[in-house]
């Protein structure tokens, strides 16, 4: 008899699936890494890019609070809310309301006016939207010509009349 057999390296049944595993575990990791590169490299948001979190970074927040843009209520609603979260943010860091407002604002005073100011532009402009809203359209020349001829008219009927 021939001790052949005996060189041959043996290997189990659990041994072999136990090396499958490992080699999937291995490509399913390669091909995530390879989706997420694909998906990096086609995000529109530069915050999701290169692993973000998809938000800003809080350094820029400061500076987004100093600049008040004009919209069409002067910022009213973006000021409103401003208020808000800084009440939340009171509340939630159990701190007086009047120091983050001096934080963000400079004073109570500040943001106030600031308030007021932005409420009176937005009354303006609302009334006339309104004012504009009930006008009549614009005449050429020769109709307003025509619309006075019919007014003088119109007036000396009436005084014919009386």
């Amino acid at each position: 008899m021939n001790l052949d057999f005996m060189s041959l390296k043996t290997t189990s049944v659990a041994a072999v699936k136990g090396e499958r595993h490992k080699e999937k575990i291995v490509e399913r990791q390669k091909a995530q890494e390879l989706e997420q590169a694909m998906l990096s490299e086609r995000e529109l948001n530069p915050y999701w890019k290169d692993g973000g979190t998809g938000l800003p970074p809080e350094k820029d927040e400061a500076a987004l609070v100093k600049k008040v843009t004009v919209v069409e209520d002067a910022g009213l609603s973006w000021l409103r809310k401003s208020y808000q979260r800084m009440k939340e943010q009171a509340e939630r860091e159990k701190r007086n309301f009047e120091e983050i407002v001096a934080e963000r604002y400079g004073s109570m005073e500040i943001f106030q006016s600031r308030l007021e100011e932005a409420e009176k532009v937005a009354s303006r402009k609302e009334n006339c939207y309104r004012s504009r809203s009930w006008k009549k359209t614009d005449y050429s020349e020769s109709e307003k010509e025509k619309k006075e001829q019919h007014m003088k008219k119109e007036t000396r009927d009436k005084d014919d009349r009386n």
